[in-house]
């Protein structure tokens, strides 16, 4: 299958991209940086050097993959634990859930991708009872960390309503994600 992996570059996405390539599919990752892309290219990824908040490119992108499956791996959390750094990097990542992630479902309706799948967050939930499931409530109250999760009211976890407006025809499909309304 042809799938457009947004994020390749990413903590996820580094250790996804072998799994998908393995298994016979073809890849067109994207990356914000030069560096990354030509590492992507060497692993036999279609490396797409592209930012999330630039819709038209990432459109355009989007239209030349043609991919049948969109997997969204984006984020801008540090990639060294530190708290500091954890913490400043919450509206960053809040922003790419809810801006970001509008501009990706566009760009996937565009290029009429048949499914989309989405990652959701961890470390959103309330401490305590680890590993978490599905039930298990989520941290609503430590201020940025919850934008992250919640996202708009009325909307799932990853900020907008993957399923509002969809082809009827097409999976949306979420991880760790629920709605709280």
């Amino acid at each position: 299958m042809k799938i457009f992996l947004a994020g390749a570059s990413g903590v996820i996405g580094r250790r996804l991209t072998p799994l998908l390539l393995g298994a016979g599919h073809h890849v067109t990752g994207t990356t914000r940086s030069g560096a990354n892309a030509r590492a992507l290219e060497a692993a036999g990824v279609a490396a797409v050097v592209v930012g999330v908040f630039d819709a038209d490119a990432l459109k355009a992108a989007m239209m030349r993959a043609t991919p049948e499956i969109v997997i969204h791996q984006l984020t801008d959390l540090p990639h060294v634990f530190d708290e500091a750094q954890l913490a400043a990097s919450y509206p960053r990542n809040a922003r790419i859930r809810t801006e970001g992630t509008c501009n990706l479902i566009a760009a996937a309706k565009a290029a009429a991708a048949r499914r989309f799948i989405v990652q959701s967050v961890a470390f959103g939930y309330a401490p305590g009872g680890e590993p978490h499931s599905e039930a298990d409530p989520l941290n609503v109250t430590d201020g940025p960390r919850a934008v992250t999760v919640r996202g708009r009211r009325g909307h799932g976890t990853a900020g907008p309503d993957l399923r509002s407006g969809s082809d009827p025809a097409a999976l949306w499909i979420f991880l760790r994600s629920r709605r709280l309304d």
